[in-house]
C-alpha cells in the first residue's frame, strides 16, 4: 500500500517559470519543463541529473517546508532539494524518474526532515507519474515507500557555496573559470556548468567532456586541470 502523501488539487496550479535566467549552450523547440525532486543530501543528484543529456539546468534548494527564508542552518522543515530545467523532447518525466529511484533509498525513514524524498509536481501529469511508478516500485520491491508526492509551491535556492559542488571544491579549477567567466553564479547556473559538475562527480564520460571542450571559453590551464582531474568516486556527505 502507498504510505505517500498525494494531492490532486491543481485548481491554482500553474506550470512555473525558472526563477533564474535562462541561459544554456542548448535549445531546443519545445517548452522547457520543470522537474523539483528531494532525493537526500542535495549535491549528488545536482551532479547526477546535470550530465543527463536534455537537462538543461540544474540548481540546489529548498523546499516543502513552512518558513519563507529558509537557510541551510535554519530550514524550517523544507527538504534538500534539486530542481532541473529539462527538454521533454529529449529526456521524459518517467526517464528523470528511473534516476531518482535508482539513485536514493526511498524504503528508508530519513535520518532528518531535510533528507526526506518527495517528488514535487508541477502538473497533474507529473503526480499521476509520480503516483503510479511509487506504486510499481512498492510491488517490485515488495516493501513500502517513505516518498512524499507533493504539489510544487516554491522553490528557495540554497547559499551559493551549495551550487554545483563538485566543481567549486576544485579550487584551482574555480579560480581559472573566474578569468574567463567574471560571472560565477550565473555560469553555474548554465548546462556547461552542469556538465562539467557531472563529470567531476563521476557522472558524465570523459569522451563527452572532450568533445565539449574545443567549443568552451576556458584558458589552457582550465583545460588541462579537467583533463588531469579524477572525477569522485566516493558519495560526499552534506555538512
Amino acid at each position: 500500500m502507498c504510505r505517500c502523501r498525494c494531492f490532486s488539487r491543481y485548481t491554482n496550479m500553474q506550470f512555473t517559470e525558472p526563477e533564474y535566467s535562462f541561459y544554456s549552450t542548448e535549445t531546443s523547440a519545445v517548452r522547457p519543463q520543470l522537474v523539483t525532486l528531494a532525493m537526500g543530501c542535495f549535491w549528488k543528484p545536482d551532479a547526477l541529473f546535470g550530465g543527463q543529456e536534455g537537462v538543461l539546468q540544474t540548481a540546489v534548494g529548498y523546499a516543502g517546508g513552512d518558513s519563507d527564508a529558509p537557510t541551510y542552518w535554519n530550514l524550517g522543515q523544507h527538504l534538500e532539494t534539486v530542481q532541473l530545467v529539462t527538454d521533454p523532447a529529449t529526456i521524459s518525466f518517467e526517464q528523470l524518474l528511473d534516476l531518482f529511484f535508482s539513485n536514493h533509498s526511498p524504503g528508508k525513514l530519513p535520518w532528518k526532515r531535510q533528507y526526506t524524498s518527495a517528488i514535487f509536481c508541477h502538473s497533474e501529469e507529473q503526480e499521476a507519474a509520480a503516483r503510479q511508478r511509487i506504486a510499481t516500485e512498492e510491488q517490485k520491491r515488495n516493501q513500502p515507500l517513505h516518498t512524499l508526492v507533493l504539489p510544487f509551491q516554491h522553490f528557495y535556492f540554497a547559499e551559493a557555496r551549495h551550487q554545483k559542488w563538485y566543481l567549486q571544491r576544485h579550487h584551482a579549477l574555480r579560480q581559472e573559470l573566474e578569468l574567463t567567466h567574471p560571472n560565477l553564479p550565473r555560469f553555474y547556473q548554465t548546462t556547461t556548468a552542469a556538465r562539467l559538475n557531472a563529470y567531476l562527480a563521476g557522472f558524465w564520460p570523459r569522451e563527452k567532456l572532450e568533445q565539449l571542450l574545443p567549443n568552451l571559453t576556458l584558458t589552457a590551464e582550465a583545460i588541462q586541470l579537467l583533463l588531469s582531474s579524477t572525477p569522485a568516486k566516493t558519495q560526499i556527505y552534506c555538512s
